[in-house]
């Protein structure tokens, strides 16, 4: 996200609220403004594809936001003649946008003062020719300041011309107030450091410490400069993961870059969070002193560490912070603190490692020459061994010779007993089988058919009893080479 370009449609949203008397974010909300601040639109598609901005909102803004971005602009309606043709409000809107280009940084006196719920309204005059410049200001820029004006105070704002179009009158948009002399910014330093020291925000016990090994930074600086490469040059390459945010950190102008930064990095994941710059007097430094992002500093979820150099007072930001020190060097040194110690403790353990080994080596070799000794000593127990097993093994082979010999002469004599009593029971089964074929044949209820005999049956069913008939009934009579059928017409019992 290009925070400088968010900062400058940040300002033109103030700008153009006032001009029309609503809220800002009847204008544009903040994440609109952040999405274009990260997306840089260049045309009117690519504006209208963001969220929040539709045809009527670019109708009204598109051009202004555009020429913010640096994107295309539609042309202009011409009339007849070929001449571009504006509407007074388009006509006071390229104004004003091209009126935007002439900030400035003036130095007057307060010559009136007009807090009017959350616009402020004052003139700033020439102390040599009475002359007035008309300024508007919001009261929650101006209480991100810090200064409570009067009437007399010298002072020197930040901001650009504008026309507020309700009433075509010029006057100057401020976007930061700061106090002239040494002296002023001298005092109000020593009272806001006394009121936050009484607060407890510079107490040691508040502050985090910076873990050790960091490796996720969030940087914050001025990406022109020396003071950006003096840090980069002095860290290590320990493969740091910098996350970095370009931000102007000359006096008061600074703060509401320096607070969306540190906004930004809060809800990151990083380990610790960086702010450098350079030397300079207590007039430059003036954002570092500002009690809001003092505040904002010391609500970080992360350690802070700043590394802002100074003549003689200490910023307050590097008071707060959780490690101050001087310059942007001293940071990248401390952030390495612990990796080089790392690297220091680590060259110690592999020489410790190296000895550590030579030594277990020289054990190992004393045990393998004492357990190669033993095991010649046993191979020759073993091989004698070996000597009275074989001389066994040829014993109990002549042995076991003269055991099969007669195992094979027991086999003969067993086989032909086996064979003589297989043959005298093969001899009776037969005789029991000659004998068990003869009985059947007299039992065969054929052979008794032919002899005379029939079956009677009823029903499927053999006729045993006079009982099982009656008179009438009809019968199946079988005999030996068909059968009948009969009606039974009368029926003696036999006792």
């Amino acid at each position: 996200m290009d925070f400088e370009l968010l900062r400058k449609l940040k300002d033109w949203r103030i700008e153009a609220a006032r001009r029309e008397g609503v809220d800002l974010f009847r204008v544009f909300q903040n994440t609109t403004l952040e999405e274009i601040a990260a997306s840089k639109p260049k045309t009117k598609d690519d504006l209208l594809a963001i969220k929040g901005i539709r045809e009527r909102k670019f109708e009204k803004y598109g051009a202004q936001i555009l020429a913010l971005v640096g994107g295309n602009v539609e042309p202009e309606p011409e009339d007849g003649r070929g001449e571009k043709l504006y509407t007074v409000s388009r006509f006071l809107d390229l104004l004003n946008n091209n009126l935007r280009a002439s900030g400035a940084r003036i130095q007057g006196e307060v010559s009136s003062f007009d807090l009017r719920g959350s616009y402020l309204f004052f003139s700033l005059k020439d102390k040599e020719d009475e002359s007035v410049l008309s300024c508007f200001m919001w009261s929650k820029d101006y209480a991100l300041y810090g200064i409570e004006l009067e009437a007399g105070m010298e002072i020197i704002i930040d901001g650009f011309p504008a026309v507020y179009k309700p009433t075509g009158k010029l006057s100057m948009q401020v976007s930061a107030i700061e106090l002239v002399g040494e002296g002023a910014l001298k005092k109000a330093y020593e009272e806001l450091r006394k009121k936050l020291e009484e607060e407890g925000l510079f107490a040691p016990e508040r502050k985090k410490a910076v873990p050790a090994l960091p490796g996720k930074i969030g940087l914050i600086t001025s990406e022109t400069g020396a003071v950006i490469h003096d840090f980069l040059n002095n860290l290590g390459k320990y493969g740091y993961q910098i996350k970095f945010i370009n931000s102007r950190v000359e006096g008061q102008v600074a703060v509401s870059g320096l607070m969306s930064a540190v906004d930004y990095f809060n809800k990151q994941d990083i380990d610790v969070l960086v702010i450098i710059r350079g030397g300079g007097s207590l007039e430059s430094l003036q954002a570092f002193n500002n009690e809001m992002l003092v505040r904002k500093i010391a609500g970080c979820r992360m350690p802070v560490i700043c590394g802002i150099g100074h003549d003689k007072d200490v910023p307050l930001a590097s008071l707060v912070a959780d490690l101050g020190v001087s310059t942007p060097t001293a940071v990248a040194i401390y952030l390495n603190r612990t990796w080089d110690d790392a690297v220091k403790r680590l060259a110690v353990l592999e020489r410790d490692i190296f000895y550590k080994y030579q030594e277990l080596l020289q054990v190992e070799k004393y045990r393998l020459e004492e357990m190669a000794g033993s095991l010649r000593k046993y191979f020759g127990m073993i091989f004698q061994e070996f000597d009275g097993i074989r001389h066994r093994l040829r014993s109990a082979l002549a042995d076991i010779g003269y055991n099969i010999k007669s195992l094979a002469k027991m086999l003969d004599d067993s086989f032909g007993l086996v064979f003589e009593k297989f043959a005298r029971n093969f001899q009776d089964q037969g005789n029991f089988l000659d004998e068990t074929e003869k009985r059947l044949k007299i039992y065969d209820p054929t052979r008794q058919l032919k002899l005379g005999y029939c079956i009677a049956s009823a029903g499927g069913r053999v006729i045993k009893s006079v009982r099982q008939v009656k008179n009438g009934d009809s019968i199946d009579i079988q005999v030996s080479d068909g059968k009948m059928r009969s009606i039974i017409n009368e029926i003696n019992k036999i006792n």
